[in-house]
């Protein structure tokens, strides 16, 4: 008895090992036969893949040639920047008989720690620095009388075209935006503080 046993013992174990070497095999062939289904969309997908990578080759070569172009373009501009507005009006009339001896557009530096720069409307007019915010906004008086102030061009600082207004209480940065516009302002300035004291005698301004 307990030799049959043992044989048999050894049949079961054979019959278990035969049904899961056939659920392997079944495992895997339904594997490779979902995978071959998608073999032709894999190949589709590599080629698509080979010719996006092509592109992008390509595209990378001229984005970095059209950089070079902008760079170059833009230090040309850099380097001929004062000529950009040599075909503009830039000019100053002290006698203007509406009073107005300058304006345009001018950067300033705003007196508060952030130091930002705001685009204002600036005019020199009754002897006087103001600007706008906005064409129809009230005047806001930077200087009220150029005849205490003085005016320089200014190097040492971040931005180009740079000038400043100094008076007695207060001084005003401001920018334009080239150098000959600046040059034009700085002599707008000298001359509005040259025709004021022309015009009124200088006792006035002694006490």
């Amino acid at each position: 008895q307990i030799n049959v046993l043992q044989a048999k013992k050894k049949f079961e174990i054979l019959d278990a090992m035969l049904s899961f070497m056939h659920a392997q095999y079944t495992f895997f062939q339904q594997g490779y036969s979902l995978l071959h289904e998608l073999d032709p969309y894999m190949k589709k997908l590599a080629t698509e893949l080979d010719q996006l990578v092509i592109d992008s080759a390509v595209e990378k070569r001229e984005m970095e040639h059209k950089h070079a172009l902008i760079q170059q373009r833009a230090e040309s501009l850099s380097s001929f920047q004062d000529f950009s507005y040599d075909d503009s009006k830039v000019e100053f009339n002290v006698d203007a008989p509406n009073g107005v001896v300058m304006e345009g557009y001018l950067f300033k530096r705003a007196s508060n720690a952030f130091k930002t720069w705001n685009r204002r409307w600036f005019s020199i007019q009754n002897s006087q620095l103001v600007y706008q915010k906005k064409l129809k906004d009230v005047l806001t008086v930077v200087v009220e009388d150029l005849r205490l102030c003085t005016v320089k061009p200014c190097e040492d600082i971040e931005r180009r075209f740079c000038f400043e207004v100094v008076s007695p209480t207060k001084s005003c940065m401001l920018q334009a935006d080239s150098e000959k516009l600046r040059q034009a302002w700085i002599q707008a300035v000298q001359a509005s503080i040259a025709s004021a004291y022309r015009e009124s005698p200088d006792s006035y301004y002694i006490e």
